[in-house]
């Protein structure tokens, strides 16, 4: 059993086909005024045109494994943490099977999760680091994720836009006692009375002459409603307590990149400085689930300077809570 859990690697891959925001919202009958505009913050989006989610999944995993320099005949376990994954049955496909096969992973066992929005990636690293910590037939992890929107769908809730929805996909690598940022905690939180404030009517069965189905839907009231920063802020401070460790000015905060309304809020939440809540670009991007998380840590990795810890938090739509804690420093 491993003492550390470290991430070894992390890498992104997203479709080449670039599209406008403002298009999307004149195919999907949706008005795009400048409020909307500045409270989305989301310029253009990457959407799959050919390419599947899975085939984009495993350029990421190989990626992640080249700079790792692990062979994939050492992974333990393969963990998706997809939310829309639009192949097979929709979203039950378990995509880590495939994966397993195609990377010649020919050790490991799979899992899957979903349902719980960008907190999906928290599930993940949290079930694949207690994992290696608590049994030593487990030390190398691979979490993988794919999500694709189905067309007409990539905004959610069109009367009140919250967030648009971009494609891609995003693999890491975790290994116990290895070099790297390690995971010292994660913790979870789901509150079942929100459980339906964000859901696919139509679940993982295929409805071909009945699109409205399919359509992601949010009820805006209960989102709102949802005790969203009280329960993040709840849950940070009981992981950095388990550590201790001290929220500083020297905690990163990384978070999904729903919206920059979305994200005003929680900077505002936790009295952040624009320094300290890292992420990547995502005008080009917009929402791509749980994949949000890898490519703001791989954000964060080249621009941390000083700081000893980062706090991964997620509100998953008010249903799903996540927080994480990394630390850069050297262990003690």
């Amino acid at each position: 059993m491993a003492a550390i859990v470290s991430i070894r690697s992390a890498a992104c891959r997203f479709p080449e086909r670039r599209q406008r925001v403002d298009t999307l919202f004149r195919e999907e009958g949706a008005s795009f005024p400048a409020e909307t505009a500045k409270k989305l913050g989301v310029e253009s989006v990457r959407l799959c045109d050919g390419e599947t989610g899975s085939a984009l999944a495993l350029e990421a995993a190989r990626d992640a494994l080249e700079r790792a320099d692990v062979d994939a005949s050492t992974i333990d376990v393969i963990v998706d943490f997809s939310i829309l994954p639009q192949e097979y049955l929709v979203p039950a496909w378990n995509m880590s099977n495939k994966l397993q096969h195609e990377l010649g992973a020919t050790g490991a066992f799979t899992l899957g999760f979903s349902g719980g929005g960008a907190t999906n990636f928290l599930v993940a690293l949290k079930a694949a680091a207690d994992l290696i910590r608590c049994d030593e037939r487990v030390n190398t992890a691979l979490l993988v994720a794919a999500d694709a929107t189905l067309p007409g769908n990539r905004i959610l809730n069109p009367d009140a836009p919250v967030i648009v929805l971009g494609d891609g996909a995003s693999a890491m690598l975790l290994q116990g006692d290895a070099p790297g940022p390690r995971v010292l905690d994660v913790e979870l939180w789901s509150d079942g009375d929100y459980h339906d404030v964000c859901f696919i009517p139509g679940g993982a069965l295929a409805h071909p002459d009945r699109p409205d189905l399919y359509r992601l839907t949010l009820d805006r009231d209960r989102f709102e409603a949802a005790p969203k920063w009280e329960t993040l802020d709840r849950i940070a401070a009981a992981v950095l307590a388990r550590a201790g460790r001290a929220r500083d000015e020297r905690t990163a905060f990384v978070y999904p990149n729903l919206s920059a309304h979305d994200r005003e809020a929680f900077m505002d939440a936790f009295a952040l400085d624009p320094s300290r809540a890292v992420h990547a670009p995502f005008s080009e991007h917009g929402h791509v689930q749980g994949s949000d998380f890898v490519r703001n840590y791989l954000a964060l990795v080249e621009a941390r300077a000083d700081g000893d810890t980062a706090l991964l938090c997620s509100h998953g739509m008010g249903f799903m809570y996540g927080v994480g804690l990394l630390a850069f420093d050297s262990p003690t």
